[in-house]
């Protein structure tokens, strides 16, 4: 093996001994905080605070991915409340109160303390530091309650696929956690019980990969910011059963350290699933479709010669930014996307074709993943289906979908033809297959065609060849739509990438987009797909290729 693989093959080892380590350090220093909670409440009560001895109940099952890493998981905590009866110089207790919870109104714990009440909550869920502050003041009337709350260890990681939850009522022992978004929110009937021993098992094993995961995240952070982009969302996918390896919305959050601050957070977009809840015009990814629904009704071989002049339909001109020859062959219209030859094979294809092909690959309706995100999710598509509409569509204007919607799509194409269903929990599909959709000739042809986007010099992925891996795939960019809803605008764009790999036996789809990007490390600004999206899914694919034992191609036997 030349010393040019090494540093891609040392990728394995180096990533999971990383995360592993990080994975340790954070359940080892909440360990300890465990320990030291413990400590204090198993403490004589020599400075009159009382703990409840009543039995803490578990109230929701962990979440793991595919290897048992937990990605969310109750832990012990500690609630406070007040008796104001037993309370004598309330405001003195008050204003000592203030100095632990400076977000506490003295004027509101006041009135609490002296309307007459028996009993209220001061906090739901206190640190470790707190609790040994209140400790400290020895006070009478105050009470810990130990209790259980939702935690996630790994923070931002997979925070969209995970979700998060709140506290919908609580007692001294006992928290009612109720899930809002995510896995939290769909699995809800699932991950909310009383008694664990009740359950076969207490883990939600999710499809993801954590390893996989942190890299997808990591690459995504990062060129998101170096293209200057607003937002970004990857999905890679197993293209034969559905099972989602690592699906990354940037912006995220952190449901732990936002769990009191979320309400009074403006920014609600990072709580927005751009992968599953956005749905946007895609741009040339679409041209792919058309030629398939060709190749599967034997319309036309890739060889076939089609009319590449600009022409007009109605007012409208339907023209490419570069000059292609007055006719070009199929494959030179996907290699190079040519928009126009992309409207001339919609034609040729039809309304009723077109539609056929967007409903077996799944384009027309909600993706059917579990999260109730997806499920609330549609794909804006046209009402009437004029020449114009054809045209337009092939070529993924006119048509709005989500980033998943399209690796399924694609994940068809390049299994053999064969149905799939998005999925993020980790099945035992016993070999199984979805149905027979497409012939295995018509995925065969498509796989030719999106390897030859890379491999071609003229292909608009062609920086996206690696010396690693087979890979195939092909770039969208879209204008978004002015503000007004008058025209596009020419320089907000949506830059996205639908690749397949490795293509000597096709396993994975990766779906990455960039909302808004611009590349000024160039001579010149770039906002194409090409020179923002298609480096970072390079760079996404070598670093988790052999995370997911996709080994680099012809070095197998080196590893």
């Amino acid at each position: 093996m030349s010393n040019s693989k090494k540093p891609l093959l040392a990728e394995l080892p180096r990533t999971r001994a990383r995360l592993i380590l990080f994975g340790l350090f954070v359940m080892i220093g909440f360990s300890l905080i465990s320990v030291k909670i413990a400590f204090l409440a198993s403490k004589e009560n020599k400075k009159n605070i009382r703990y409840s001895e009543t039995e803490k109940i578990q109230s929701r099952l962990d979440i793991s991915d595919r290897n048992g890493y937990i990605l969310a998981t109750n832990l012990d905590g500690v609630s406070v409340y007040i008796r104001p009866e037993e309370i004598q110089k309330k405001l003195v207790v008050a204003q000592r109160l203030k100095n632990i919870f400076p977000d506490l109104d003295v004027d509101v714990l006041l009135d609490k303390l002296n309307d007459g009440r028996k009993f209220f909550w001061l906090k739901s869920l206190v640190s470790p530091k707190q609790e040994k502050a209140l400790f400290d003041l020895g006070q009478p009337g105050i009470y810990f309650g130990e209790r259980e709350y939702r935690f996630y260890p790994y923070g931002t990681l997979a925070s969209h696929v995970i979700g998060y939850t709140k506290v919908n009522e609580f007692d001294v022992n006992y928290a009612k956690i109720s899930g809002i978004s995510g896995v939290e929110k769909a699995f809800e009937d699932e991950l909310a019980i009383k008694n664990v021993s009740q359950k076969k098992n207490n883990t939600i094993s999710l499809s993801l990969d954590l390893p996989v995961q942190a890299e997808v995240e990591n690459v995504l952070k990062e060129w998101q910011k170096r293209m200057g982009a607003k937002a970004g969302g990857v999905v890679m996918m197993d293209i034969h059963n559905g099972e989602i390896i690592a699906l990354a919305s940037s912006p995220g959050f952190d449901a732990n350290k936002e769990r009191d601050e979320r309400v009074k957070n403006k920014d609600a977009s990072i709580y927005f699933n751009r992968v599953v809840q956005g749905v946007y015009e895609m741009g040339s990814t679409f041209k792919i479709f058309s030629v398939a629904q060709g190749i599967e009704k034997d319309l036309f071989t890739l060889d076939t010669q089609i009319d590449t002049k600009a022409f007009r339909i109605n007012s409208r001109k339907i023209e490419d930014k570069y000059k292609f020859n007055n006719k070009s062959s199929i494959y030179e219209i996907i290699v190079r996307s040519s928009n126009v030859g992309s409207a001339r094979l919609a034609l040729m294809v039809g309304e009723k074709g077109l539609k056929e092909i967007f409903s077996i690959l799944g384009l027309l309706e909600p993706v059917g993943l579990e999260l109730r995100e997806a499920n609330l999710t549609r794909p804006i598509v046209p009402k009437n289906w004029r020449d114009i509409t054809l045209a337009t569509v092939s070529y993924g204007y006119g048509v709005s979908v989500s980033l998943l919607h399209l690796a399924k799509a694609y994940a068809i194409l390049g299994n053999g033809g064969y149905y799939v269903a998005p999925t993020i929990l980790k099945k035992n599909h016993d070999g199984k297959r979805g149905a027979k959709v497409l012939k295995k000739t018509t995925s065969d042809e498509i796989l030719k065609l999106l390897e030859a986007v890379v491999t071609d010099q003229r292909g608009t992925a062609r920086i996206l060849e690696s010396k690693y891996y087979r890979i195939g795939g092909k770039t969208g960019t879209a204008e978004k739509v002015s503000p007004n809803k008058r025209g596009y605008q020419k320089d907000k764009v949506v830059a996205n990438f639908v690749g397949l790999f490795p293509l000597e036996k096709p396993r994975f789809v990766i779906a990455a987009l960039l909302d808004e990007p611009e590349n000024n490390l160039l001579k010149e600004p770039c906002r194409y797909a090409s020179c923002t999206v298609v480096p970072m899914v390079k760079k996404l694919i070598e670093r988790t290729g052999p995370l997911m034992n996709v080994l680099p191609e012809s070095h197998a036997s080196n590893f």
